[in-house]
């Protein structure tokens, strides 16, 4: 197992698991000058107390641009490995410096909160980017408004799982192994084994999943509710007040 951490907004998991700034995407970033083989990322890889292997990123914007952009041939090399490879992108960016790692993905996986100002975002991102939507999922992270059914049939991208939100669990898990008894019984951790199983299933029959909410419209729910949740995220535009003040009806 692999993990990246490419969030070109910087990375947190050596300050979260109090690892040295190297070995680190920086130190790799310059051995790759001398060589594209995707097997030397081991050599620049910390590691979290389950075992998984963690190429960390830098806590600096600047630097993981930077290291990024230097990396992009041998990153959208890492399906050569013998190896489970989680890539973390941090926040959506179409600028991202991760274009032909994002092509080579077998499963995109978005985490969003079920909240209108997120899904709206999302909305908007999602039809800006040239992702194929088939190779697309979500994640919706703790409570909101919104079913998932509802956003899957908003959004075109099919509801794979729901996290709970459990930023103690989430900050413990660069700590201390899954197999502790406070990671163990923590809702997130249990909620995540369960998506990864999901995940892991799905990519070992290579055919989608028939337990997830997906994007065609259930028979369930009722037209005026899809239609609700349709013009929630994809609102028409309002005519600006000529005034000054907020058009008619926003405060609602």
């Amino acid at each position: 197992m692999l993990l990246v951490e490419a969030d070109a907004a910087g990375g947190t998991l050596a300050a979260g698991a109090r690892w040295p700034s190297e070995p680190s995407m920086v130190s790799l970033a310059a051995a790759a000058r001398r060589g594209g083989d995707p097997n030397l990322v081991w050599d620049h890889c910390q590691q979290l107390p389950g075992g998984a292997a963690v190429l960390a990123g830098p806590p600096s914007s600047e630097h993981a641009r930077t290291a990024l952009t230097m990396l992009d041939p041998l990153l959208s090399r890492l399906g050569e490995l013998d190896a489970d490879v989680l890539v973390d992108c941090g926040r959506l960016d179409l600028g991202s410096p991760l274009g032909r790692l994002w092509e080579r993905t077998d499963r995109a996986v978005f985490a969003v909160r079920p909240r209108l100002a997120d899904l709206h975002a999302l909305a908007t991102w999602l039809e800006a980017s040239p992702f194929d939507g088939g190779r697309l999922g979500l994640v919706t992270v703790g409570d909101g408004p919104f079913a998932d059914i509802e956003i899957a049939e908003a959004l075109g991208v099919e509801v794979l799982a729901r996290l709970p939100w459990d930023p103690a669990a989430a900050e413990a898990l660069v700590s201390m192994p899954t197999s502790a008894r406070e990671l163990r019984l923590a809702p997130l951790t249990r909620a995540a084994r369960t998506l990864a199983d999901q995940l892991a299933k799905e990519q070992a029959a290579n055919l989608p999943h028939n337990d997830v909410v997906t994007a065609e419209p259930a028979a369930g729910v009722s037209l005026a509710v899809r239609s609700r949740v349709w013009r929630a995220f994809r609102p028409e535009t309002k005519p600006a007040a000529s005034n000054g003040s907020p058009p008619k009806g926003a405060s609602q």
